[in-house]
């Protein structure tokens, strides 16, 4: 069977994917407007391309998979007319590998992320950002918000080539003012009409998933690597599962499913990012979510039964000295303590959870590794937060650079080959998928 033919067969929709937004991710995936898409989808079975080998088959499949469509491959028993989607062999190699990534020979690389920036440099962009968005009422922060991620993006980078951010600030513009006047009619309701106004949260409340799905793809679409976007293909039912529901399950059994909350969250949003054509993976063993939270639970008992001992105890002896002078100083370092607890628990979560995520997740051949500290992380959130309150909030701007660089610092890309000619084949990929692609109609689809 290695000399026989398959044919590439359209046949429905994946388990688990929205149906509309399938038929709208492959529109925009082929640029094909939505009638011409209905035709393809209400024919339910369809002939995408002819005459390839099982392993070209198999890869149109993982890309079709990619945004959820379903394909199958069929041998070819006789010559028939078929519609084409004129993707070469040699491109069509990229997206298997997502899916199944095969054992290889090629030896892997480290690349490190770098981060340029400077406290200094970022600084006098910060205030001037502050300056102009307070003299034009809050119109320049669009503005703001762009010079910011442009920034970072631009001082980001792996293998001598930098991140971009290419959003306009009019864009952000327009859905700031929406949420200006939803907000000013919520303040105006709230005094005038308290029912018009709940529901009016109300709507927000229910809208807000939609919200979230919509800037994760926007801020996918106009973030770039090598002039290739990235893209974000996640519905909102599937966001209002992971971050509604199952959440709620977690609280619900008293933090039981939270470790699997956990896991859906970040499986929602690797899995459904994508880098050019080719899908990010995530899979993990739910057992270190579970790991992280005996760990939280444990060290919480732990200090809260030393704390209330201590707090007893003080209590106790004041009592006793008939004075509340000894009291108040033991609560001051008490205080202290209890912050420095929620430092310690907020760093390690932190750290584990992105640990977790860069560590499991592929793209392609290539995988991610991430080597994050608690101790070194705790150091750098305590400075930064020490600094920041002592300067009145001026150390902001040097706060973020010094995160940015330590997050670059212990964040690597594993490249299981080649990366500059993956992402080579990732552009001629980008390129030609819409070429050829009105073919589809150049004769009726066979049903």
């Amino acid at each position: 069977m290695s000399d026989a033919q398959f044919n590439v067969v359209f046949n429905g929709v994946l388990d688990g994917f929205d149906a509309d937004q399938v038929q709208r991710d492959f529109a925009q995936l082929f640029s094909l407007d939505t009638e011409k898409v209905a035709r393809i989808f209400a024919a339910g079975h369809a002939t995408l391309k002819s005459a390839v080998s099982e392993a070209v088959a198999n890869q149109y499949i993982a890309r079709l998979a990619a945004i959820g469509v379903k394909a199958i491959a069929d041998v070819q028993v006789a010559t028939e007319p078929t519609l084409s989607l004129q993707v070469d062999t040699d491109v069509a190699t990229a997206p298997a590998a997502a899916v199944a990534p095969a054992a290889s020979t090629v030896q892997e690389k480290e690349l490190r992320f770098e981060f340029f920036g400077k406290g200094v440099e970022y600084f006098k962009i910060w205030i001037v950002n502050i300056l102009l968005t307070i003299v034009t009422l809050g119109i320049y922060s669009a503005w703001a918000k762009v010079r910011n991620l442009q920034y970072f993006y631009g001082n980001t980078r792996l293998n001598n080539a930098s991140f971009e951010y290419t959003a306009k600030p009019l864009q952000i513009l327009k859905g700031r003012i929406i949420a200006m006047v939803f907000l000013v009619a919520y303040s105006v309701l709230s005094h005038t009409s308290p029912m018009l106004a709940l529901a009016m949260l109300a709507i927000l409340l229910i809208a807000l998933p939609w919200v979230v799905v919509m800037s994760l793809r926007f801020n996918a679409r106009y973030s770039s690597y090598r002039n290739i976007s990235f893209k974000f293909h996640g519905g909102v039912w599937a966001a209002c599962k992971a971050y509604v529901l199952w959440p709620l399950a977690g609280v619900f059994t008293l933090g039981i499913l939270m470790p699997f909350a956990w896991k859906k969250q970040t499986e929602y949003i690797v899995n459904n990012h994508s880098y050019g054509q080719t899908p990010l993976s995530f899979d993990v063993n739910i057992g270190e979510y579970f790991k992280m939270l005996l760990i939280i639970i444990g060290g919480s008992v732990v200090f809260f039964v030393v704390y209330l001992l201590v707090i007893g105890g003080g209590a106790a002896a004041a009592s006793l000295a008939g004075g509340n002078g000894a009291f108040l100083a033991l609560m001051i370092p008490m205080l202290l303590l209890y912050l420095a607890f929620y430092l310690v628990i907020g760093s390690y979560v932190t750290v584990t959870m992105a640990n977790i995520q860069y560590n499991h997740t592929r793209l392609a051949e290539h995988r991610f590794s991430a080597n994050w500290h608690t101790l070194s992380y705790l150091k750098l959130l305590f400075v930064n937060t020490l600094l920041i309150l002592i300067t009145l909030g001026l150390y902001i701007p040097f706060a973020k650079v010094r995160t940015a660089a330590y997050k670059a610092e212990h964040t690597q890309l594993i490249a299981g080959g080649d990366l500059d000619n993956f992402v080579a084949a990732e552009k001629e990929q980008t390129n030609s998928l819409a070429e050829g692609v009105n073919d589809l109609f150049a004769m009726d689809i066979s049903i």
